[in-house]
């Protein structure tokens, strides 16, 4: 008899290549659980512990700090050493003093990046879903699985409108919204996919998209621009971003 669902292991050849593991040296990989983020977007825990930040030589130690919850996802404890961190999730560690966030960087894909002390109270959402719910309400889908339930026409205090493609500053452990960026010209906006990830800068002019033809943003980053598909890029300020990046 067949089975019904897919392997349940990982070699390590196959694993995102952004993960920072040695390829040849050791067969097996740890396979990220099903979750908030997706396997090829997200890394494991113990490769966080073990060899993003260097807290473990082997495994078993940083299965041994994960168990403990000593870890911290978005300000909830994690103990299953295969749980997905995915892009704007925070991680805090018992004992670091050091606050860090899941960002894409250049040639690299997504990696820990340090980030200020203040910035473990929320997290930049993108809003990837909008749909009306019984009773009455909006129900909108955020990028990390979150979804956010609100009146029929939720406005922030600037008088804009929750639209598909702008982003939400969440606040933790109450999750409301602090702030709300819209998608549109003049906004910061963050290429988190394609070959231009890990840059950002002031979104200049938005194509719109057919069926045929991807919506497109062009994006100046100082004295150069480039465009890249309108998915690819997550709007994080208006003047300033909300979360550290770096130039």
């Amino acid at each position: 008899m067949a089975r019904k669902f897919g392997p349940r292991q990982l070699k390590r050849e196959p694993s995102p290549g952004f993960w920072p593991i040695h390829r040849k040296e050791y067969t097996w990989a740890p396979r990220t659980r099903p979750g908030p983020h997706a396997r090829e977007k997200s890394l494991p825990l113990v490769v966080i512990v073990r060899e993003s930040l260097g807290l473990a030589n082997v495994a078993k130690e940083a299965i041994g700090i994960i168990s403990a919850g000593k870890v911290k996802v978005d300000g909830i404890v994690r103990r299953d050493r295969r749980f997905p961190v995915g892009l704007m999730d925070i991680v805090q560690i018992e004992g670091v003093p050091q606050v860090y966030r899941a960002l894409p960087k250049p040639n690299r894909g997504l990696v820990l990046s340090p980030a200020q002390d203040k910035e473990a109270a929320y997290k930049i959402c993108k809003i990837v879903g909008k749909q009306n719910v019984p009773g009455g309400k909006l129900q909108y889908s955020l990028h990390d699985g979150r979804t956010l339930l609100s009146a029929a026409k939720d406005t922030r205090p600037g008088g804009e409108e929750l639209a598909v493609g702008g982003a939400i500053q969440l606040s933790f452990p109450a999750q409301k919204i602090v702030k709300y960026v819209p998608f549109q010209v003049g906004a910061l906006g963050l290429v988190i996919d394609g070959r231009n990830q890990g840059y950002y800068g002031k979104i200049s002019s938005i194509t719109p998209g057919t069926y045929a033809r991807r919506k497109i943003v062009r994006i100046e980053t100082g004295a150069e621009s480039f465009e890249t598909p309108a998915e690819y890029v997550i709007p994080v300020g208006t003047d300033q971003p909300l979360v550290t990046l770096e130039k």
